[in-house]
C-alpha cells in the first residue's frame, strides 16, 4: 500500500514506487499512479508512499491549498483567515481598514 508499479518481471520491490506527496493509496499491488488518491481541498501530506488518509493534514489558520497539495499556500500580505482546511485563495479575508499583516 501507498505504492505501485507497473513493470512486468520485477524481481524486487525496487520497481515499486511511492504515491507522491499530497497521495495516499491503501491498495496492495497497484499497477498504476492512478490509484494513489488526492488528499482533499483545505488539507495537505508531505509524506511520499502514505497508506491512509489519515495522512492528510487541515491546511492551518492563515493558509489554504486545493487538492493533492503537498504543502499549503500562505493567505497574501494583507489578508488573514482564523480558520483550518481553507480551500481557495479567496477564503481569505483583507485585512480591516487602516490595519495591515
Amino acid at each position: 500500500a501507498g505504492k505501485y508499479s507497473g513493470a512486468t518481471g520485477a524481481i524486487s520491490d525496487a520497481t515499486c514506487q511511492d504515491c507522491s506527496a499530497g497521495k495516499y493509496s491503501s491498495i496492495t499491488g497497484a499497477t498504476s499512479d492512478a490509484t494513489c488518491s488526492d488528499c482533499g481541498a483545505g488539507k495537505y501530506s508531505e509524506a511520499t508512499g502514505a497508506t491512509s488518509e489519515a495522512t492528510c493534514q487541515d491546511c492551518g489558520a492563515g493558509k489554504y491549498s486545493g487538492a493533492t497539495a503537498a504543502t499549503c499556500t500562505n493567505c497574501a500580505a494583507g489578508k488573514y483567515s482564523s480558520s483550518i482546511g481553507k480551500t481557495i485563495a479567496t477564503a481569505c479575508t483583507p485585512c480591516p481598514t487602516r490595519t495591515f499583516s
